[in-house]
C-alpha cells in the first residue's frame, strides 16, 4: 500500500515538472527567433544597418546624401503610390528605404496596419487600412528625410 502511494507521488511530481521543460523549450525557441529577426534587420539593406559597426559610417554618409535628394520617385506600396527620395527603393521585406547606389538601408520604415494610431504619421489608403511611417525623430538627419516624405505624401498624425 505504501509502495503504491510512493509511486503515485513520484508520478505526480514527474508529470508536474513537465511544465517547466515545456516553458524552457518555448523560451529558447522565442530567443532563437528574436536573434534571427535581429540578424535579418541588421543586414546591409535592413533598417538597423546603422547599428552594425562595419556599416555605421557608410550608412551615416548615405543618410546625409539622401537628405539632399528631391522626393520625386514614385513607388507602389500596398495599394497606393508613394513619393520617396530619388535613387532609393523600398525594401520589400522590411518596408524601409534603401539607397540604390550603395545598397544601404536607413531606418525610415513604411508599414501597413488595419488600425489608426495618433502616435505615428499615417496615410489612409482605404477603410480601416493605413500606411504608417516609422522613424527615429530624435535623429535629426532621419527626421529631415522623413519630414520631406511626410510633406510629399500627405501623411498626418490624426485619424480623421
Amino acid at each position: 500500500m505504501i509502495k503504491r502511494m510512493i509511486i503515485l507521488i513520484i508520478m505526480g511530481l514527474t508529470l508536474s515538472s513537465c511544465q517547466l521543460f515545456t516553458e524552457a523549450i518555448k523560451d529558447n525557441m522565442y530567443r532563437v527567433e528574436r536573434a534571427r529577426e535581429r540578424k535579418e534587420l541588421s543586414k546591409k539593406d535592413g533598417p538597423s544597418a546603422i547599428v552594425v559597426d562595419e556599416y555605421k559610417e557608410d550608412v551615416e554618409r548615405v543618410i546625409q546624401d539622401i537628405m539632399k535628394r528631391p522626393i520625386n520617385k514614385k513607388v507602389e506600396f500596398g495599394e497606393t503610390t508613394l513619393l520617396i527620395p530619388e535613387n532609393t527603393r523600398i525594401n520589400s521585406k522590411h518596408g524601409n528605404i534603401v539607397d540604390e547606389k550603395t545598397g544601404y538601408g536607413i531606418a525610415v520604415i513604411f508599414y501597413i496596419e488595419d488600425y489608426c494610431t495618433e502616435v505615428f504619421y499615417r496615410k489612409k489608403i482605404e477603410e480601416n487600412k493605413y500606411i504608417m511611417l516609422f522613424y527615429n525623430h530624435r535623429d535629426k538627419s532621419l527626421d529631415t528625410v522623413a519630414q520631406k516624405i511626410i510633406k510629399a505624401n500627405g501623411f498626418t498624425k490624426t485619424c480623421k
